[in-house]
């Protein structure tokens, strides 16, 4: 039996359409990324080239190598072999060393990349929906570079205006790797039909293929009603129990997804003064992008 591995990663960064863009490539009749593994959870980001800095900060992720390979393992006549980690990106020093060593030099790397400070607040929003972010917006920010330090089990996604800062990101990707694919978030949104036909054709296959890109995935912008809500939602339960115990697992998601959509709320917008101070923050990374990538990025400074 034929060992298949990844010849393509989208390494992020979050919050800027890899959920969309994943679920629009694993459409095409050439293309293969894994969704769910052999134990039916959901594996859209194994996380497995950034184990050894993440795996006691995310609840789900793959960790072995035999686990990693046998996410490929139902590749039938795919020519092309991906998976999407978002924090691939961030970590990308030891993401690169990884990809290096398991995957080859070869691979074909896609990155998605989105205006900082709306990227850093549609983050804030994600984890919001959660249980482990408690503080506004402005709090976790004024405190972001010592939260990571004081808690070893918080999530790498509360970096939300770190993870803004893309430019030795992109920089190390463009030096380690001849094959790269950098996809614009707004240019995603605004023709989302020609970004994902000008991928088709950066990996390689056929570019007429009719893909379904009606359906956004992990779209956010909604926060709880009342802190009580959120609390109860998260409590255990007997009844939780009972329900995980003997419904399918994606039924059960399927279920309590939709109860959170019932009780939540549009967010309020971000204030204009943090995103004049991130904006500020922000600038100079922004113009060593734009050096970088000999494109003007003016709007993301606005």
């Amino acid at each position: 039996m034929k060992n298949y591995m990844p010849n393509f990663l989208i390494v992020g960064a979050a919050k800027c359409g890899t959920s969309s863009l994943h679920n629009y490539l694993n459409q095409h009749p050439d293309i293969f990324m894994p969704s769910y593994n052999a134990r039916g959870m959901k594996v859209k980001e194994p996380r497995f080239l950034v184990k050894e800095i993440i795996k006691n900060r995310v609840h789900n992720g793959v960790w072995d190598f035999k686990e990693y390979k046998s996410l490929f393992s139902d590749v039938k006549h795919e020519k092309l072999i991906g998976e999407s980690t978002v924090l691939y990106l961030y970590y990308y020093e030891t993401a690169i060393k990884n990809i290096k060593h398991y995957l080859g030099n070869d691979i074909k790397i896609i990155i998605m990349l989105r205006k900082p400070v709306d990227r850093a607040f549609s983050a804030y929003l994600h984890v919001s929906r959660g249980k482990k972010e408690k503080l506004s917006f402005e709090e976790a920010l004024k405190i972001e570079k010592e939260r990571l330090k004081q808690n070893p089990t918080l999530s790498p996604m509360v970096n939300y205006q770190d993870m803004g800062m893309y430019y030795k990101m992109v920089k190390s990707y463009l030096d380690n790797f001849k094959n790269v694919h950098i996809i614009f978030y707004e240019d995603f949104k605004k023709n989302t039909n020609l970004s994902v036909k000008n991928t088709f054709k950066f990996l390689n296959v056929d570019s007429n293929i009719s893909i379904d890109t009606t359906k956004k995935h992990n779209v956010g912008g909604k926060v709880w009603r009342y802190q009580w809500l959120k609390d109860i939602f998260f409590k255990k339960s007997c009844i939780k129990v009972i329900i995980k115990y003997l419904l399918p697992n994606k039924l059960v998601k399927n279920i309590f997804s939709k109860i959170e959509f019932i009780i939540k709320k549009r967010s309020a917008p971000m204030s204009n003064k943090i995103r004049k101070e991130l904006l500020l923050s922000y600038t100079e990374d922004i113009t060593k992008l734009e050096e970088l990538l000999k494109i003007d990025l003016k709007h993301w400074k606005e």
